[in-house]
């Protein structure tokens, strides 16, 4: 790995590492997604710092440059979490319709409720909800 690409790929672990901790203090990030974002700043940093050990894994991956296995590293990771918050948006919206027949039940029961005051109400002509 050229002397270039290392300082481009350490700058951009720093900076991602910095943006990741700042997310994690402002709580824009939920425990199970800021240690997953966190071990790759951790990750990239690393391997920026030790080149020598990134050409003995692509070596032995079998890739030739080794810029080529941290693009690997990263779109993995990617297509990973891709996959985790898909999952994650189908339990939601499961949450959310079944909430939202809750929701819709509620206000049914709600109306029956308000029917039958009404009709108390008329049957004996005075407004008691007071003591409801």
């Amino acid at each position: 790995m050229n002397s270039h690409l290392r300082l481009l790929l350490l700058a951009g672990a720093v900076i991602f590492l910095l943006l990741t901790l700042y997310y994690i203090r402002q709580k824009h990030l939920d425990l199970y997604h800021s240690i997953r974002w966190f071990a790759l700043a951790v990750l990239i940093l690393v391997m920026a710092l030790v080149p020598d050990e990134m050409e003995k894994l692509s070596r032995i991956a079998g890739i030739e440059v080794p810029s080529n296995l941290v693009f690997l590293c990263m779109i993995i990771f990617l297509i990973l979490t891709c996959l985790s918050l898909s999952a994650s948006v189908s339990r939601h919206h499961a949450r959310i319709r079944t909430l939202v027949q809750q929701n819709a039940i509620q206000e049914e029961r709600i109306r029956e409720l308000e029917e039958t005051v009404g009709r108390l109400t008329a049957k004996t002509g005075t407004d008691d909800t007071e003591k409801l």
